[in-house]
């Protein structure tokens, strides 16, 4: 499928793995209620926010294995169940509605949610005793416009009002002929709070609409010129990042999967998505520090999605434009579109009961979390010419091929119903344990079609299989149960007053979802456990707060779908599964250093080896085996620089990440070397309420490919390739930021 990190906590973590439960000096009206403290968890974001490939979406901080998404929470409940298809920038950005965000653990994030790796922290302003409005306007150099508003303030006695409004109009850095926006969101929120019973309870309820158009993924790609040994460079015609690829007219066809009924449209208005989002909040002070946290949410999300997969290339070849007949001679880009259909309605409910004593601090929860899922992808392959802006061509006297030759379907639901156990104990004066247990009973219902995909496949399509007997595309169901669990014991010994000994492990099983099942089979296996741990050392100073630790990640029990292409060009592409582990092991040494007032340096250094453990598929007629392989879009040299000064009113600040060489295919034939991602940026606090602050993204201007490269899965000699033309995915553009943010 195509679908869209370090075991090491955030330096203030050491001292406590699991988030606390305290009085927020920031709580509505003074109120005494214990809200969540994201202090210790969130202190170093890690940049998050700073995503070189996406600016609508957080960056997936490195855990050594390769991660579908990061986990988003508002307000203690995810901001969706699950990230497919149902991406999370349909329902969250970093707006002005939230009143704070930061990083979550690796440790809550599984306990609390039973989800992998680093999660984002976010709660929602809910309003307070004075009228506040925060305005933040931003534009760039290739006229991207975001304007983004929230103003909250005392409806009535005890009750408060917010009402935001997120508004983004990006037209992308590259030059689309068929739409003015590359990524067009709109979010609406309103919310209502009361204090009751002395202030000791908080009533929140909010609803909130979203509509997005995200193209960001179909438009990041281009065409490139491999040069060998890790190397590639710009074609004469085509600059990476600043010309488009997508269709100069976006119109595309495909066969709905569901119905059979041909459709024919434009990309834009193709790929849409509209939000209706309601969530409750309660918070009680129960007295005796022991305080009650009951929340729920229900949303429902209906529209598509869609990639247009570069394929691979016929060189010296023959076709006609499909707009006007006009011959064609050249190079010819084969090309896969996906277009996902979906409605999905989550609804969620969490209730934790927080107790705070001398040495512990308690945390006792359950959730209840089920997601309602109807989801199709049809496919359509096309070609056109290798240009800006490209023109379709006619090949092999078609326009568009091999419909939903590669489609999928599952129609379901999902149901996790969780306790859990969360705990920090303070041993003695030099010993802490953090620990946490969740127990997760899930559930699977789903329908998927078990027939193999053929040229105009559909549900109700009949076909001759194999065997020579006449059939017809149905759906099977399968139901699924079993238990989920995730354990993480977190210890940490002072040796002296700033030394000492950290760790921490982290064991977790995880059902499939339904996207498992949306192929031609069964996943192989229906539950994958993982393995997560670190062992180091800790120092702490005026001058420099240090963690330097060994860690080690496991995943086994991988199945996944890939669309593979024949050495054989003439041959369509085909859906193959494929089951596979990841196995990694490093170091990671993570400082921050404070050596003068207002000047702080923020390094890490990771070393890692991430390794695919029994990764086998069959594919026309042969067997793949890339066991031992180094994973993907994975870099055994990670390097990340963040220095910040402020002085008076002026704030500076960068950011340099460098990721090693990676591998664009299973087979590690072709490769990317090392690149750096840069961003810097600058604020001026002009007044109180007033601030302006210009960033800059790559500002090294650097270009080149990154991630993975459809269609190579089979290459097994990329030396062949050296001087040829492949394409794939880029990082973002030097660009320019402008903004100013407004408090009144």
């Amino acid at each position: 499928m195509n679908r869209k990190k370090l075991l090491l906590p955030s330096l203030l973590a050491v001292a406590s793995i699991f988030p606390t439960l305290s009085a927020n000096a920031d709580t509505l009206n003074k109120s005494v209620i214990a809200l969540e403290d994201t202090t210790k968890t969130a202190s170093n974001d890690h940049g998050v926010m700073l995503n070189a490939k996406d600016a609508t979406e957080p960056r997936q901080v490195e855990i050594g294995l390769p991660m579908s998404y990061t986990a988003v929470s508002v307000d203690g409940l995810p901001a969706v169940y699950y990230y497919w298809p149902n991406t999370t920038s349909n329902h969250w950005r970093g707006e002005q509605l939230l009143a704070r965000q930061g990083l979550q653990n690796i440790a809550t994030t599984a306990i609390k949610f039973g989800e992998i790796g680093y999660g984002v922290d976010s709660y929602m302003e809910r309003g307070g005793e004075k009228f506040k409005g925060k305005l933040k306007y931003q534009t760039n150099t290739f006229g991207a416009q975001n304007f983004d508003l929230n103003l909250s303030g005392k409806l009535a006695k005890k009750t408060y009002f917010t009402l935001s409004t997120y508004q983004n109009f990006d037209p992308g850095s590259m030059n689309l002929k068929f739409t003015n926006y590359i990524d067009r969101a709109q979010f609406y929120t309103a919310g209502l709070t009361h204090l009751f019973n002395d202030d000791r309870g908080r009533f929140s309820v909010f609803y909130k609409y979203n509509e997005t158009h995200p193209l960001t993924a179909l438009a990041n790609y281009a065409p490139f010129t491999y040069d060998g040994d890790g190397k590639v460079s710009e074609l004469k015609n085509f600059r990476m990042g600043r010309d488009s690829y997508l269709p100069v007219d976006g119109m595309m066809q495909y066969r709905d999967v569901k119905t059979g009924k041909l459709v024919t449209d434009n990309l834009y208005d193709i790929i849409k998505t509209r939000t209706h989002e309601a969530t409750a909040l309660l918070d009680y002070d129960l007295g005796n520090n022991l305080s009650l946290a009951v929340k729920g949410k229900f949303s429902h999300s209906k529209g598509h999605s869609g990639d247009q997969l570069t394929m691979g290339f016929y060189e010296d070849a023959d076709a006609t434009y499909a707009d006007n007949g006009d011959a064609f001679h050249g190079t010819i880009q084969r090309r896969l579109s996906q277009i996902n259909a979906f409605c999905v309605k989550d609804a969620m409910l969490v209730a934790e009961l927080q107790k705070k004593t001398a040495s512990h601090d308690w945390a006792f929860g359950i959730n209840e979390l089920y997601s309602n899922i109807d989801y199709a992808r049809s496919t359509t392959q096309y070609y056109h010419e290798v240009a800006p802006n490209p023109r379709k061509l006619i090949y092999n006297g078609a326009e568009y091929a091999n419909l939903n030759g590669s489609s999928e379907y599952d129609k379901g639901f999902e149901n996790k119903l969780a306790a859990y156990v969360n705990d920090t104990w303070r041993v003695s004066r030099n010993f802490r344990m953090g620990y946490g247990a969740r127990v997760e009973l899930f559930n699977l219902g789903v329908d998927y079609i078990g027939d193999k995909r053929f040229s105009d496949f559909h549900i109700g399509a009949n076909y001759t299989d194999a065997e020579g007997s006449k059939k017809t595309v149905g759906v099977s169901h399968h139901t699924n149960t079993g238990l989920n669990y995730a354990v993480s014991v977190s210890p940490t010994y002072n040796i002296t007053h700033n030394f000492g000994l950290t760790g921490e492990i982290n064991f977790l099983r995880q059902y499939r979802h339904l996207e498992a099942y949306s192929g031609t089979s069964l996943p192989y296996y229906n539950n994958r456990p993982f393995i997560l741990g670190r062992a180091g050392i800790f120092f702490n100073s005026s001058f420099v707060n240090l963690v330097s630790a060994f860690t080690y990640a496991r995943r086994t029990n991988d199945y996944s779908r890939l669309t593979v292409m024949s050495e054989n060009p003439n041959e369509d592409p085909v859906m193959v599964g494929a089951s596979s582990g990841i196995e990694t092991m490093g170091w990671t040494t993570d400082a921050m250093f404070t050596p003068f007032k207002g000047f702080t340096f923020h390094a890490m250094v990771t070393l890692q080896s991430p390794k695919y453990t029994g990764y086998k598929f069959e594919a026309f007629n042969k067997t793949y085996d890339f066991s031992g392989k180094t994973v993907t879009k994975q870099s055994k040299l990670i390097v990340e620089l963040d220095p910040n000064y402020t002085y008076d009113r002026f704030n500076i600040w960068a950011s340099f990440r460098y990721y090693g060489k990676q591998y664009a295919n299973v087979g590690n034939s072709v490769y990317f070397n090392g690149r750096w991602e840069t961003f810097a940026g600058a604020s001026y606090k002009a007044s109180k309420m007033l601030t302006f602050n210009v960033n800059v993204v790559n500002f090294l201007n650097q270009r080149g490919a990154q991630g993975t490269i459809p269609g190579s899965e089979l290459i097994t000699d990329g030396s062949q390739y050296a001087g040829t033309i492949m394409a794939g995915n880029y990082i973002r553009p030097f660009t320019v930021e402008f903004g100013a943010k407004l408090n009144f």
